[in-house]
C-alpha cells in the first residue's frame, strides 16, 4: 500500500512539471516589450559645456529695454547693480540657456530671416566663453503654436525653434531684476498695527501746508472714554480718525512699486520725472520700536493713465506705479480727522448747559455709572432717558469742509456748554445759521465746519419730550 502511495506522489510531480514546461516554452516572448525605450537625441543650438570652453565668460543681453552684461557666479551677477538685484533667477536662466540651448526642431537651413522676425531680431546674445569662443544668438518672432520662438546663431542660415519658456528671460532689462520696495514692511506680530511717532505729509498738493500727525502721550483712560494715540498738529489741531484716517496712514510701511522706470543719480534725475518739486510727500519718524526705522516718499503728479513716479528719499531707483495704489497721495487734514466733535465722558460732567435764542436748559449732574443722578429746573430727570438724549449731544460731528468764516456779530442759534466735575475750563460747542440744510460749527471758538441743521431740529425736538418724562432715541 505504501508503494501505491508513493508511486502515485512521484507521477504527479512529473506531471506538474512536464505542465511547467509547456507553459514555459509556449509563453509570449516580452524581451523587446521589457526593453527600455530609446530616447531620440536632443539637438543642441548652442553647446559650450565641453570642458574645453571652459564655461561661459559672459553674456551680453540687448532688447528694446536696453542693454547689460551677464556675469556667472554665485550669484550671477550685473556689474554695478549688485546691491541693486534682488531677483537672480532669470539671470541664471540667460545663463543655462547660452551654455546649452536644445533645439525644438530646424525650420529651414536657409531662409528669408523676415519671415520670422530675425531681420530685425527682439532681441541677442552676445555669448563669450573663457576660452575666447563664442557667438552671438538672435532671437525673433514667436512661432505659431505660441510653445517656440525661432532662433538663428550668428554666421549661420539655419533658423530653429526653441522653447518660449527659455527665451523669454531675454526680453527682460535690468530694471525686471531689482527690488521694488519703496518702503519697509511692518512685522508680522500677529496685531497688524502701525505705531510711529511723527507723520509729515507734504508736497504741491497740500497748499495748506504739511499736514503733520504725532503721537501724543496716553494718560489713564477711563470707562467710557475713547483711546486716541494719535492727533494732528498742522495746519490745524484735531484727533486723528482712528477707522479712516488711521487706515489711511498705515498704507504708508510695505509699499512695493509696479516696476523701476530709472537709476537715481542726482537732481538732474529727480526733475526728469517731476520729483523735484514733488507733488506728494511722505515721511515717516520714530516708529516705536517696530524695527523700521524712519523713511521719506517723494511721488510725482499723476499722469493720464493715473499713474506717478515715486522714489524714497535716499534710494538709488525711481519707480511707477498706479496712483490708485496710495492712499496718502492726495489726503488733506481734513481726511484725517477726527469728525466728532467733542466726546466727554458723562460721568466727568458736573452740568451740560444747552441754550437757544430765548432759551436756556441747565443739566445738572451727579453721581456716576448706575448712581448717576440728572436733574433740571428742580426736577429729576429718568437717567436712562437722559443718557439717550447725551447720546445725541455728542453726535455733533462736522459733515463739512469749508473755508467759509461766521458772519461777524452773528449770534448762536444753539449752544451746548460741558462744565466738568474736576475744574478743567468747560467745552463750548457753538451753532451758527448758514445756507440751506448746514449750520456753521465751532469748538470753544475754533475754525467752523458745516454741520447738517438736522441735528439742530433733532435736538430742539427732543428737548421738550425729555423734560416732559417721555423717552428720546439718539440722534445716531
Amino acid at each position: 500500500m505504501a508503494k501505491k502511495l508513493i508511486f502515485i506522489l512521484v507521477m504527479a510531480l512529473v506531471l506538474g512539471a512536464l505542465a511547467l514546461g509547456l507553459f514555459l516554452l509556449n509563453r509570449p516572448a516580452k524581451a523587446a516589450e521589457e526593453a527600455p525605450p530609446v530616447l531620440p537625441d536632443v539637438e543642441y543650438i548652442i553647446d559650450y559645456r565641453d570642458e574645453k570652453y571652459g564655461g561661459l565668460a559672459s553674456v551680453t543681453v540687448s532688447n528694446e529695454k536696453g542693454e547689460y552684461t551677464v556675469f556667472p557666479g554665485d550669484p550671477p551677477s550685473i556689474p554695478g547693480w549688485e546691491a541693486l538685484i534682488t531677483s537672480t533667477y532669470s539671470l541664471t536662466r540667460i545663463l543655462d540657456s547660452c551654455a546649452s540651448l536644445s533645439s525644438r526642431g530646424l525650420v529651414v537651413e536657409e531662409g528669408d530671416v523676415a519671415v520670422y522676425g530675425l531681420d530685425t531680431p527682439r532681441a541677442r546674445a552676445e555669448i563669450k566663453t573663457a576660452s575666447g569662443e563664442g557667438t552671438t544668438l538672435f532671437i525673433g518672432a514667436d512661432v505659431p503654436d505660441g510653445a517656440g520662438i525661432y532662433v538663428r546663431l550668428d554666421g549661420s542660415s539655419a533658423i530653429y525653434q526653441a522653447g518660449k519658456w527659455e527665451m523669454d528671460y531675454f526680453f527682460q532689462g535690468v530694471f525686471d531684476f531689482v527690488g521694488k520696495e519703496l518702503s519697509p514692511q511692518l512685522p508680522d506680530d500677529g496685531y497688524g498695527g502701525f505705531e510711529f511717532g511723527e507723520i509729515i505729509l507734504g508736497g504741491a498738493v497740500r497748499p495748506d501746508g504739511p499736514v503733520r500727525v504725532i503721537h501724543q502721550e496716553q494718560t489713564e483712560v477711563q470707562p467710557g472714554r475713547i483711546s486716541n494715540a494719535y492727533r494732528i498738529s498742522g495746519p490745524i489741531e484735531a484727533s486723528l480718525n482712528l477707522d479712516k484716517g488711521y487706515t489711511i496712514l498705515k498704507s504708508l510701511p510695505g509699499i512695493n512699486a509696479d516696476r523701476a522706470v530709472a537709476r537715481l543719480s542726482g537732481d538732474e534725475d529727480l526733475a526728469r520725472y517731476g520729483l523735484d518739486k514733488p507733488y506728494s510727500t511722505a515721511s515717516v519718524t520714530g516708529t516705536l520700536g517696530q524695527g523700521l526705522g524712519g523713511f521719506s516718499l517723494l511721488a510725482s503728479k499723476p499722469d493720464a493713465d493715473g499713474n506717478v513716479y515715486i522714489c524714497s528719499q535716499g534710494g538709488s531707483l525711481i519707480y511707477q506705479m498706479a496712483a490708485s495704489a496710495l492712499p496718502w497721495l492726495e489726503t488733506g487734514w481734513w481726511d484725517l480727522m477726527d469728525k466728532m466733535i467733542i466726546l466727554p465722558f458723562i460721568d466727568d460732567i458736573a452740568q451740560v448747559e444747552l441754550s437757544f435764542p430765548g432759551r436756556r436748559v441747565n443739566f445738572n449732574l451727579s453721581g456716576e455709572g448706575d448712581d448717576l443722578k440728572v436733574e433740571a429746573g428742580g426736577v429729576v430727570l429718568d437717567t436712562k432717558f437722559f443718557r439717550s438724549y447725551y447720546q445725541s449731544l455728542l453726535s455733533a460731528v462736522y459733515d463739512e469742509y469749508t473755508s467759509d468764516k461766521i458772519p461777524p456779530g452773528a449770534q448762536p442759534v444753539m449752544e451746548i456748554v460741558y462744565r466738568y466735575r474736576d475744574g478743567r475750563p468747560p467745552d463750548r460747542v457753538s451753532f451758527y445759521a448758514s445756507s440751506s440744510r448746514r449750520v456753521f460749527t465751532s469748538l470753544n471758538g475754533g475754525r467752523p465746519f458745516y454741520t447738517y441743521s438736522a441735528y439742530i431740529t433733532k435736538v430742539q425736538n427732543d428737548l421738550d419730550q425729555l423734560l416732559e418724562g417721555k423717552k428720546v432715541l439718539p440722534y445716531l
